[in-house]
């Protein structure tokens, strides 16, 4: 089993900040089990989709550091308040999105400057974040919480052992699902979008149709849907969603290389 991603979101607008993140990545690589992501610096359009992005999808736990930036005032000049990053306010809401999508916890240890007002995701996904502490202290927090902290397995680990399981007729069906939809799809519908795509004869289609059906019961990444009245259905998991449209779209462009 591979080592447990823990993404470190932390500011970088001051060599402060850039080390403090560095220290933390230092602490999660050295603790056995653990692998820390901690984007040093991010260039363009395409490193974020690449990385940071990627990170944040396969992490399995992260560390937030909500540095201040500033006050905030209201249009009629009122002081809001303080306000922390707004791109690690941007990956906390996409951690709190993949809690709400995946229905699972991912465990969160986050450090606030006591100025720092909580907003939007913070509130719902951060109930109480730890005063930020000097570097020191924070070390000690980090060791500890790794050791003390219950991890889910790491979800592309999970789901690359179900996708090694399918067939290839069963990967086929998976990318003829997706092009129609991938949720609440009739299963004639898949059989006619996989004979075009792949121009295979419809009674050897109607035959690999059923062995993939039993695949998808055994790895669960399909859920077989029962309609008496207008013909079985296939839906995606969602918990499995965004790794198999892009498991299906490298698998496609292979056959098509």
């Amino acid at each position: 089993m591979g080592n447990s991603l823990i993404f470190v979101s932390c500011g970088q607008f001051t060599d402060a900040e850039k080390t403090l993140g560095v220290l933390i990545k230092a602490v999660i690589d050295g603790t056995p089990g653990f692998e820390a992501y901690f984007a040093e610096t991010v260039q363009d359009m395409e490193a974020l989709g690449r990385h940071v992005l990627d990170g944040l999808q396969r992490c399995a736990g992260a560390i937030v550091i909500l540095q201040d930036r500033g006050i905030v005032t209201q249009s009629d000049g009122a002081e809001w308040g303080h306000r922390s990053s707004v791109w690690v306010n941007q990956e906390v809401a996409i951690l709190a999105y993949r809690q709400f999508y995946e229905a699972k916890k991912i465990p969160i240890l986050a450090f606030a400057d006591t100025k720092v007002r909580l907003e939007g995701a913070m509130t719902s996904l951060i109930v109480n974040p730890r005063p930020l502490a000097p570097a020191a202290d924070i070390v000690t927090s980090v060791k500890s919480w790794l050791v003390e902290t219950q991890f889910g397995a790491a979800s592309d680990e999970a789901f690359m052992t179900k996708w090694n399981e399918l067939s290839e007729s069963g990967k086929m069906f998976v990318v003829g699902l997706l092009r129609e939809g991938g949720r609440n799809v009739k299963q004639h519908s898949v059989r006619r979008t996989v004979t075009t795509m792949f121009g295979i004869d419809i009674e050897v289609a109607s035959k690999l149709l059923r062995e993939a059906k039993l695949e998808f019961q055994n790895t669960d990444l399909i859920k077989l849907i029962k309609d008496i009245n207008t013909g079985d259905e296939f839906s995606v998991h969602p918990t499995w969603e965004f790794q198999l449209r892009r498991q299906a779209a490298q698998w496609l462009a292979k056959q098509k290389a």
